[in-house]
C-alpha cells in the first residue's frame, strides 16, 4: 500500500528531455554510431573512448523518477515535490551542463576571484596539429605548460 503522503507529493518537472529532439536522436542512433565508429570515424576522430557509453547511458537516465529522486519539502508551508536525480554530465547533457556552468561561475565570483579586473586568455591549437593531440592525449599537459610559460613570460615583460 502506498502512503497517502507520497501520492499527494507533486513532481518537479521543469523540463521534458524525452520530448527533446536531441534526446530522441541520441536514444535512436547512439548504438548504431558505436557499431560503425571504428570503420567510419576512427581515422578522423580517434578511437571510441570507453567512458562515452557511460556518459550516454547516464544522459538517457537523467531526470527519470523511476531511477531515483529526492523529496523536497518546505518546512514553513509543508509543500513538497519529488526531484528526480540528474546525470551531472558536463558538455553532453544540456540541462546539467548549464547548471554546472552557472554554479562554477558563481563559485569563482564569490570564493576564488578577487574584486579586481580580470582577463581571459584563449589558446587554440592549429588544425594541422590537432590530430596529434587527438591520438596522444598526454601531449595536452605539455601544451598547457608551454602556454603557461609563454603567458607568464609575456606578463613579466
Amino acid at each position: 500500500m502506498i502512503p497517502a503522503l507520497i501520492v499527494k507529493a507533486e513532481v518537479y518537472n521543469p523540463r521534458t528531455p524525452r520530448k527533446n529532439q536531441y534526446y530522441r536522436c541520441v536514444e535512436a542512433h547512439f548504438e548504431e554510431l558505436a557499431g560503425v565508429w571504428d570503420d567510419r570515424y576512427q581515422r578522423d576522430y580517434g578511437y571510441w573512448r570507453p567512458y562515452v557509453l557511460d556518459v550516454i547511458y547516464k544522459y538517457l537516465d537523467c531526470g527519470d523518477l523511476h531511477l531515483g529522486f529526492a523529496r523536497v519539502k518546505c518546512d514553513d508551508c509543508q509543500h513538497e515535490y519529488l526531484l528526480p536525480f540528474s546525470c551531472k554530465r558536463r558538455y553532453f547533457c544540456p540541462s546539467c551542463h548549464q547548471k554546472r556552468v552557472l554554479e562554477f561561475g558563481e563559485f569563482l565570483y564569490t570564493e576564488v576571484l578577487k574584486q579586481v579586473p580580470h582577463r581571459q586568455w584563449v589558446f587554440s591549437i592549429p588544425k594541422r596539429l590537432r590530430r596529434y593531440f587527438m591520438y596522444d592525449r598526454s601531449l595536452l599537459s605539455q601544451l598547457s605548460r608551454c602556454a603557461w610559460k609563454v603567458l607568464s613570460f609575456y606578463l613579466k615583460s
